[in-house]
């Protein structure tokens, strides 16, 4: 997508994009640190990267419920293509399976080398499928489903996304995002003087999990 583009989508779409590219690079990271602990097992790094991952598992939870309890509903009630809900639809429940496996292994630390490879091998799975997904979901918010789609239903989503969500994403998500925010995207990242208060923690935070992948 051009630049020029992104920087003109509204600020919820931008949001969107921002957690796609972080829910990815950050499934890249636990799996290479996964992959180390296999060969140099580090049990301080392994209990740091469970909670990391921990807050990324409920935030890819809570992604994918906003979209099935709320937006599919409100685009598919206005009339959108039903076939590009259809496939979003289906490939969230391809999904529901691989992440709660995901979910199960991650939030355990690590203990030796074989849950390592474990989970190295899981997160690779899920990592591959959900970039799959993310570039179906962008294509078609940009192509079929554009026409049911105005400001106010961004502004709607992010409202329903920040009254669903626990008050520790606060901390979290601004600063998440902002992380790989770009100059032509930052507009997507809510509460900028959040993300600005709370970056730091979380360089700290991701340093603690991934180490030298960070």
């Amino acid at each position: 997508m051009p630049v020029s583009s992104v920087a003109s989508l509204p600020r919820g779409h931008q949001t969107m994009l921002l957690a796609h590219r972080a829910m990815i690079g950050d499934l890249d990271r636990i799996q290479s640190t996964a992959t180390e602990l296999a060969e140099t097992p580090n049990g301080v790094r392994a209990d740091a990267l469970s909670a990391y991952a921990g807050k990324l598992a409920y935030v890819i939870h809570h992604h994918h419920e906003g979209e099935d309890e709320f937006l599919w509903p409100r685009l598919r009630a206005a009339g959108a293509d039903p076939e590009a809900l259809e496939t979003l639809t289906t490939e969230h429940a391809e999904l529901a399976d691989l992440l709660t496996r995901w979910t199960e292994s991650v939030t355990q630390p690590v203990t030796d080398a074989a849950s390592a490879t474990r989970l190295s091998a899981l997160t690779k799975e899920l990592r591959d499928q959900l970039t799959v997904h993310t570039q179906d979901e962008e294509r078609e918010l940009l192509s079929r489903l554009a026409p049911a789609l105005d400001e106010r239903v961004w502004k709607a989503l992010e409202n329903h996304m920040r009254t669903t969500a626990p008050l520790w994403t606060l901390r979290f998500m601004p600063a998440w995002l902002l992380s790989v925010a770009g100059p032509n995207d930052s507009a997507g990242v809510p509460v900028p003087p959040l993300a600005r208060v709370f970056s730091g923690w979380l360089r700290r935070t991701q340093r603690a999990a991934f180490g030298p992948n960070y």
